[in-house]
């Protein structure tokens, strides 16, 4: 620790470093959504400038650590802490978009609440544009983009990463880099989805900005089923056809509420009323399917008002969002999240296509697993229409599977370790991979 501080120093650009017996470095640890994984980080670093990058890059590798970038902190798996320099790129925020309002340019440590809400602003009195992106404000735009990016647009946009134009990285020599299609072709293909985020450090990316109008015309939905029907509405879910990436929709199980439920929630993009999206769901099989509880349907006002009601202030998709809640609070005033939210669970997933759908049995053994004490939850969604055509320039390894299923389990490291055995061997047949930000230490190395 001293002597990357005596390094730093040298170079002139030792300020905002947190070391082990800083007052600070405790508080620095929790700023990660997992904080127990027992990594003791050398130092915190929090740049300002692009100087103080490549000086933290060349200290990091003179003493002979690594280093590990980190932009909201929210990596499921831990990977915003390591026995090296953490290098928090939070300084080095905001958006800034072009004359013409076609292109934004967003800094490597912008989080997606700060991203909605300053597109929002800035277009408040125009045609309002935005980016594909997903719904959680602490998560960090670099991360989520350099691990794919899964949207609620990806059957019109494919997956986030796609809508990149270009991206700003230093590598590990020090030496800065524009990535585009056309220049260094073959890195930008492996950015998008490729490698974990570790090729390069993330200074700033840029993205065309859509039109908003159509997706602000929408409703959002929530209806409850048994249980004990939950492995029917999986095995519907799997074998839906998408309905032309008109609407987005995810299940959850949920054994906390008595009796438990499985939940079917998301949006109809491109409708006019609430009514008009209760119609489009009916001719989707597995509403047919008896003893739906309809929770609500609600109009919503504008792309938003989704965002809030799948995000922290819809509670993830399962309440109407209260109209008092402002877009501010919404979004840029959930910049960082505690690191408890997370400590007392690990998180799983799997990516997974099925060439044939499976029996009822298969799916039976996925909502008993579910039902375990020891699962805090269990959520599916499904991959969008439109990724394939995308493939050409994106790493991302998943295009043609179908489905991905996320778990999180609570208890002893032998707990979990017995439960994500049984997670994977359940599903080893139809794994295709399991997605990088959700990825945990018992993931397969397939």
């Amino acid at each position: 620790s001293d002597d990357f501080l005596a390094c730093m120093t040298l170079r002139r650009v030792a300020d905002n470093i947190i070391l082990p017996n800083s007052s600070g470095y405790s508080a620095a640890i929790a700023d990660s959504w997992v904080s127990n994984v027992g990594a003791m980080p050398v130092a915190f670093y929090e740049p300002t400038t692009l100087t103080g990058v490549k000086g933290a890059l060349k200290c990091a590798q003179q003493i002979g650590v690594g280093m590990c970038p980190r932009n909201g902190g929210h990596s499921k798996m831990g990977a915003g802490l390591c026995n090296g320099v953490v290098l928090d790129m939070f300084r080095i925020n905001g958006t800034k978009v072009n004359t013409a309002g076609t292109i934004v340019t967003v800094y490597g440590g912008t989080v997606q609440g700060q991203l909605v809400y300053e597109l929002a602003t800035f277009f408040n009195t125009t045609i309002p544009k935005f980016i594909p992106t997903g719904e959680c404000p602490q998560v960090g735009i670099s991360g989520f983009m350099l691990g794919g990016g899964l949207t609620e647009f990806d059957g019109q946009y494919g997956i986030g990463c796609d809508n990149v134009r270009s991206y700003k990285i230093v590598l590990q020599n020090g030496t800065t880099r524009t990535v585009t299609k056309t220049a260094y072709p073959e890195l930008y293909w492996g950015l998008c989805g490729g490698g974990g985020g570790q090729f390069g450090i993330t200074m700033q990316m840029t993205f065309s900005l859509f039109d908003r109008r159509p997706y602000d015309n929408n409703a959002y939905f929530r209806y409850d089923w048994p249980i004990e029907v939950a492995p029917d509405i999986i095995q519907m879910y799997s074998s839906w056809d998408l309905s032309g990436g008109t609407i987005s929709m995810k299940l959850k199980s949920d054994f906390q509420v008595i009796p438990p439920v499985i939940r079917v929630f998301g949006v109809c993009w491109f409708v006019n009323s609430s009514q008009e999206c209760d119609d489009r769901l009916m001719s989707i099989p597995l509403f047919g399917i008896n003893g739906s509880i309809h929770r609500f349907t609600q109009k919503g006002a504008n792309v938003l008002e989704v965002l809030q009601f799948l995000g922290k202030t819809g509670n993830y998709g399962q309440k109407v969002v209260p109209k008092r809640i402002s877009i501010y609070d919404s979004f840029a005033n959930q910049l960082f999240g505690a690191a408890s939210n997370s400590n007392s669970a690990r998180w799983a997933s799997v990516v997974l296509k099925y060439p044939t759908i499976p029996d009822r049995t298969f799916f039976l053994a996925i909502v008993n697993l579910c039902a375990n004490r020891n699962v805090v939850v269990c959520n599916w969604r499904r991959l969008g229409t439109s990724v394939p055509k995308f493939g050409t320039y994106s790493s991302f390894p998943w295009r043609d599977s179908t489905n991905i299923f996320y778990i999180a389990v609570k208890n002893t490291p032998a707990v979990l370790s017995s439960l994500f055995s049984t997670f994977y061997s359940i599903q080893t047949q139809y794994t295709t991979g399991a997605y990088v930000n959700y990825a945990s230490a018992f993931t397969p190395r397939i």
